[in-house]
């Protein structure tokens, strides 16, 4: 890839490409990256897990979700867009769903909300990350302004092919602890 120095420019890169990653492939390595999730000692640590609902061939981490649902505490991401932030509700199936903002699958309303400091572990979707732990969103910011400071673990989720060795980062872009793909841990 020639060197891309702007987020504007990677967004648009990396909606393309996940625009062209073929339909087989995305769902094998969408199942392998569940398997590794459900695995690992921070899903069996965890209690009360912070998924988010696929878009765009974002990683589909239904299998893993469908897997807490019988055993964790499940929250979803609501979207605020006059405060540009997050708040977590817990979902008990998958049809305590309904489309908001975005045509993103949602919490239904008066579902219980979680602050997210009482979350274990949120999995955190992107265009991109960096072996830095770095993270490229859609430049809404929602995520930043909901995870800063906070003790959960956050959990960059991708494919392999969206790691880049560095993004350019602002100082508000909140870093991820770990990121996983198909091939492993960062």
């Amino acid at each position: 890839m020639s060197k891309i120095i702007d987020k504007v420019s990677l967004r648009k890169y990396f909606k393309y490409l996940r625009s062209k990653v073929d339909p087989e492939s995305w769902r094998i390595s969408s199942l392998e990256i569940c398997q590794i999730l459900l695995k690992s000692k921070y899903y069996r640590k965890s209690k009360k897990i912070a998924f988010y609902s696929a878009i765009n061939r974002e990683v589909n981490l239904s299998l893993a979700m469908n897997a807490a649902l019988r055993e964790k505490e499940v929250y979803l991401p609501k979207a605020h867009l006059k405060e540009r932030v997050l708040s977590f509700h817990r979902v008990f199936d998958l049809g305590n769903l309904k489309e908001g903002p975005f045509g993103i699958l949602e919490p239904l309303e008066g579902l219980p909300e979680a602050p997210v400091d009482e979350l274990d572990l949120v999995l955190v979707p992107g265009l991109a990350f960096d072996r830095k732990r770095g993270r490229l969103g859609y430049g809404g910011g929602f995520y930043d302004r909901t995870l800063v400071g906070t003790t959960a673990l956050k959990m960059g989720i991708a494919f392999s092919w969206q790691i880049l060795d560095e993004l350019p980062l602002e100082p508000y872009d909140i870093k991820m602890d770990l990121i996983l793909t198909e091939k492993g841990w960062i």
